[in-house]
């Protein structure tokens, strides 16, 4: 692993070459500011970007209209869907649904066994989210409001504080903070198996311009 940077980070997202960090820094008056660094993973080299860069590709077309709808556009998770809407997720459960234009049509507090969800991943027509208080993995159906599909939780094994979820070429990756591991999920079958372990918590992995990228509790590193 080649570690690329050990700031403080409020956020991590992926674009064309590499990926694009949302730093915070806390200034002497105590305030906070938030400054945006790009991470070229070809050329190994990280460069000052900006906001709207950043806000352009976690939210799409749309961000700017997104963006005055959301009290926080940093703490949130977001994924493009299929049809070009945007759905957001905070850690406290709370979801958004934008339509292509960035109207907000839906949004709600999703739960599973009174456990706040969290993340967001997109597979066709649902949304996947981790419920870290429940070790379990849901899939949600944005047309009938439900959650159709758990994966782990009670006595499973399977996930252990499950914090962040992708979706790479129809596999998921989960994050589980408390077991150190990144575990898949074959969408074909929803088998699990172990992808990667840490010798220290894991918050997010990322794949971008054919590399890995994963947010560790000491910083981000390159696999």
């Amino acid at each position: 692993m080649k570690k690329l940077m050990d700031i403080d980070i409020a956020d991590i997202i992926p674009f064309s070459k590499g990926i694009i960090v949302a730093r915070k820094d806390t200034l002497k008056s105590g305030e906070t500011k938030i400054s945006f660094i790009t991470y070229d993973v070809k050329l190994e080299r990280p460069s000052q970007s900006t906001k709207g860069a950043y806000l352009f590709n976690k939210f799409g077309d749309a961000y700017e209209k997104i963006t005055e709808s959301l009290n926080d556009y940093l703490s949130c998770d977001a994924v493009i869907l299929p049809n070009k809407h945007v759905a957001i997720a905070y850690t406290t459960g709370e979801l958004g649904l934008f339509d292509e234009k960035g109207t907000l049509y839906w949004t709600g507090d999703l739960q599973y066994r009174d456990c706040p969800v969290s993340g967001v991943a997109a597979e066709k027509k649902y949304l996947w989210c981790v419920v870290p208080d429940n070790n379990c993995v849901v899939r949600y159906s944005p047309v009938t409001e439900k959650i159709v599909l758990r994966i782990g939780g009670d006595s499973s094994t399977a996930f252990m504080n499950p914090v962040s979820i992708t979706n790479y070429n129809d596999v998921l990756y989960v994050c589980n903070h408390q077991s150190c591991k990144i575990r898949t999920i074959d969408l074909k079958n929803f088998t699990v198996a172990d992808y990667k372990e840490f010798e220290e918590p894991i918050y997010r992995y990322i794949r971008t311009n054919d590399r890995e990228i994963v947010e560790l509790d000491s910083g981000v590193y390159m696999l």
